[in-house]
């Protein structure tokens, strides 16, 4: 014999009398309802069952690397290579601080172009320098990026001895 409740069962749909549990799985964003399947499992304590693989990536979406960051990639990379170094800017006598490589990147799908602009540490091989920087940009761009490097051009921005470097300069006045 039933009594009579003064609402509806826990989990039960508004549409459904009192006293009567739901009949159908409820899920959840993220979990498989529970299933003939799935029914003989036993999951951990407030464990979900995940959804397939290829269910769930679809829902992620897409990971797009602007170029701008391929190119900030293979600036930074170049610089912290063997080889090469940072330049002074100067304008009209005025320290304007220090520059590095510069890079210009174009590209379609997923091969990028890179052409570079390297300060070169000298006396060096530069040929020697130049295949460094080669291999260690192309190497952290492809492992950083969903990106293949297609093409990689240096070219050679300055040549900056940094043992001349390290000695600061002293402002020598003309009017004395």
């Amino acid at each position: 014999m039933s009594t009579p409740t003064d609402g509806p069962a826990p989990g039960a749909t508004p549409d459904q009398p009192p006293g009567d549990a739901p009949t159908t799985p409820v899920s959840r964003a993220g979990t498989v309802p529970l299933t003939e399947t799935t029914r003989g499992t036993n999951p951990a304590p407030g464990a979900a069952v995940a959804l397939a693989d290829d269910e769930e990536a679809a829902e992620r979406g897409r990971l797009d690397v602007a170029l701008s960051v391929v190119r900030k990639i293979a600036e930074y990379a170049a610089d912290h290579t063997a080889g090469s170094v940072r330049t002074h800017r100067r304008l009209a006598g005025l320290d304007l601080g220090e520059s590095g490589t510069s890079a210009k990147v174009s590209g379609y799908g997923e091969q990028v172009d890179l052409r570079l602009e390297v300060p070169l540490a000298y006396p060096a091989p530069i040929t020697e320098s130049a295949a460094a920087v080669r291999d260690h940009v192309r190497e952290r761009v492809q492992a950083l990026t969903p990106y293949r490097v297609r093409t990689l051009d240096i070219g050679v921005s300055a040549l900056t001895d940094p043992a001349a470097r390290a000695t600061p300069r002293t402002p020598t006045s003309r009017t004395e």
